[in-house]
This record gives structure tokens, C-alpha cells and sequence, in this order.
């Protein structure tokens, strides 16, 4: 069970990174003009250069760590449902 004074901490850190300018052009990217239609697509722009794979990166790695919470009890999926 996590503590949720600790739980509540690291939701509002997930939101504050969530506002970063960076990451927020990265959703952006990601919601409105990244549209693979396969998965060779979605690998072309992970391992593509920098410019074009850092904001698929960004994004994924974000949503990975915020769901890790969850799934390692840091989080009750409760709160991060919310």
C-alpha cells in the first residue's frame, strides 16, 4: 500500500513534468501528427535521428515511468485514475 502523502507528491511532480515546455510540444507532436501505420512506422521513428525521435521518446518514456508508479504500488491506480 503506498503512503499516500507520498502518492500525492509524486502525481503532482507527474503533473508538473507534464507542463514542461518540451514535453508538452512532444504530446502535441505525438496526439496530432505522429500517425504510423505500422509497427516498422513506430520503429523508423525511435531509432530515427534526434530531432525526429526525441519526441516519440520523450512521450513514451514519460508514460512508462508515470505507469510504472502504478504498477509498483507507488501510486494506488485510484489516485492516478482520477
Amino acid at each position: 500500500m503506498a503512503d499516500l502523502t507520498a502518492a500525492a507528491g509524486a502525481l503532482l511532480k507527474l503533473y508538473e513534468l507534464r507542463t514542461e515546455p518540451a514535453l508538452r510540444q512532444a504530446r502535441a507532436w505525438f496526439a496530432f501528427e505522429f500517425h504510423p501505420k505500422t509497427a516498422q512506422d513506430i520503429l523508423a521513428t525511435w531509432l530515427g535521428p534526434g530531432h525526429v525521435s526525441a519526441p516519440y521518446r520523450m512521450v513514451t518514456t514519460y508514460w512508462d515511468m508515470a505507469t510504472s508508479f502504478v504498477v509498483h504500488g507507488a501510486i494506488p491506480a485510484e489516485m492516478f485514475n482520477t
